[in-house]
């Protein structure tokens, strides 16, 4: 394996996050690990890093109860061939406008992408079969956040916050100055102010590997009492974080 795993050790759960090699366009896949179940965010690009994000799950030795697909960009959801066919059953739960758009136009996507770079991207688009409702709801305990925006990174972009532990995954919006992200269509002021929005709520982790939050030169860190703990992480100060490679796990590969 070549992907690297964080953990953030909070009260009643656990956050790990998968960040695979540059190769892969840096896009993290996290796993929330509730008392009971886990919930998994955001599925590779690659079919070998979705395999070694699984491979991440079950270590966890946890049912998966849901995935969730953050928005409708191809190096977030064709990784999700390799993990729906892993995990049979397993719902795919996504925004309504990204549940249309992977319906209406996900394949076409995937099959430019095969012809740039090979097998490698998924086949077949797997379609969300849940809507995503934003609004606030309790899992196993622990009260998630659920928030849509639109028009910045992406067309539209799920936010997932903890708001009892002042943690927000918040995809592709963040990333640190040296990762340059453009948007697909014409929303750059749009996207700050979506940021500026979300700076208040509570410290950050973005897809992209990173340790401070910024769009060029323009963002400044998302919270001031955080600390950076790797890829696109930033947490309370208090937070207990674990970091190893992934190969270090010695997880089995999949058959």
């Amino acid at each position: 394996m070549n992907g690297t795993i964080t953990t953030i050790d909070l009260s009643g759960l656990k956050v790990h996050v998968y960040t695979p090699p540059d190769e892969s366009l840096l896009v993290n896949s996290t796993v929330f690990e509730l008392a009971d179940r886990l919930i998994v965010v955001d599925g590779q690009i690659f079919q070998r890093f979705a395999r070694e994000a699984g491979d991440l799950i079950d270590t966890l030795g946890k049912p998966v109860d849901r995935f969730i697909l953050t928005h409708n960009h191809p190096d977030h959801y064709s990784g999700f061939q390799h993990l729906a066919g892993r995990y049979p059953g397993v719902r795919l739960a996504a925004l309504p406008r990204v549940r249309a758009y992977l319906a209406t136009t996900g394949q076409r996507v995937l099959d430019r992408r095969r012809a740039l770079f090979g097998d490698e991207v998924a086949s077949r688009v797997v379609v969300p079969d849940a809507d995503i409702v934003p609004g606030e709801v309790v899992i196993s305990g622990v009260r998630f956040l659920f928030q849509e925006f639109t028009d910045a990174e992406a067309d539209d972009s799920l936010t997932i916050t903890l708001p009892d532990h002042g943690v927000a995954l918040v995809n592709d919006l963040l990333a640190s100055p040296e990762h340059h992200l453009l948007t697909v269509s014409p929303h750059f002021d749009e996207w700050i102010a979506v940021l500026g929005k979300i700076r208040p709520t509570c410290p950050a982790t973005g897809s992209r590997r990173s340790s401070s939050a910024g769009v060029g030169d323009q963002v400044h860190p998302v919270h001031p009492q955080a600390q950076p703990v790797g890829p696109g992480v930033l947490i309370p100060l208090a937070a207990s974080v674990r970091r190893r490679s992934a190969a270090s796990r010695r997880v089995p590969s999949p058959n």
